[in-house]
């Protein structure tokens, strides 16, 4: 988490952890009240602490690379301890195994990299009328077979009728340097959701994290060889369950 910058921030990151209660954490629950730029200090540590237990707790699991046992191991019988652990990243940070941490992927932030990516684009073409989408839905066997060749994986285009979207179509986008698809749709109130997809090349995996921003609702998750953003001017329960329709789409 990001260093206080004052005596106050101390309370404000206890506040934060959850290790303040009682009077003091009335308190503090007034002060935020009243104090945006306190709570948004508060928000972004604990979007922080998340993204963090993410991305690194699975480690905890995972086999200490060779190259750092044979540095620790100065007897036979040696146990790694938690310290030793620790000496252990400390080397890796230091280069003695720079491929291994490398390997690690901090997943949450990356998500929400490209999700904001793709709440950018819902917000352009999702407005427009003629030219919301590159090819329409009328011609989806050449989107479907161009975007997949372009994203570098097989793609299909998700059925999300049963929730009363219709497909309008789809177009090319970027993802920073990497081809990205986005996939629009339209209920009858012309409501309009996009489908953001991506190649996941890092293939690391994320939990569903919904983001809302500018008035638009995203539920995000990185699964397999792909990353997915689903965006729209909606409530977080039909996004979530819209995405679990996408997911299970991909998955069969």
């Amino acid at each position: 988490m990001t260093e206080p910058e004052n005596s106050q921030d101390w309370s404000l990151h206890a506040y934060a952890d959850g290790e303040i209660a009682g009077q003091e954490c009335r308190a503090l629950d007034e002060r935020l009240a009243n104090d945006p730029e306190a709570r948004a200090k508060v928000e972004a540590w604990r979007r922080q602490k998340a993204w963090l237990k993410e991305a690194f707790d699975p480690v905890l699991e995972e086999t200490v690379p060779p190259q750092i046992k044979v540095a620790l191991r100065h007897r036979r019988g040696f146990t790694l301890s938690p310290a030793a652990i620790a000496a252990a990243l400390a080397l890796l940070l230091l280069g003695g195994a720079a491929g291994w941490f490398a390997s690690l992927q901090v997943n949450a932030p990356k998500a929400m990299q490209f999700a904001d990516l793709a709440i950018e684009a819902h917000e352009i073409y999702s407005r427009e009328n003629r030219h919301a989408v590159e090819v329409a839905a009328n011609d989806s066997e050449h989107l479907t077979s161009w975007l997949s060749k372009r994203v570098g994986h097989k793609l299909v285009i998700p059925d999300l009728a049963a929730r009363g979207y219709t497909f309008l179509g789809g177009r090319l986008l970027a993802a920073g340097t990497q081809p990205a698809a986005q996939l629009m749709y339209e209920d009858a109130n012309k409501r309009r959701i996009t489908i953001f997809l991506t190649a996941n090349q890092g293939g690391s995996e994320t939990k569903f994290v919904i983001e809302e921003k500018h008035g638009v609702t995203a539920c995000y998750w990185l699964d397999g060889p792909l990353g997915f953003v689903i965006a729209g001017e909606t409530s977080r329960d039909d996004i979530m369950d819209l995405a679990n329709m996408v997911y299970r789409s991909f998955e069969s």
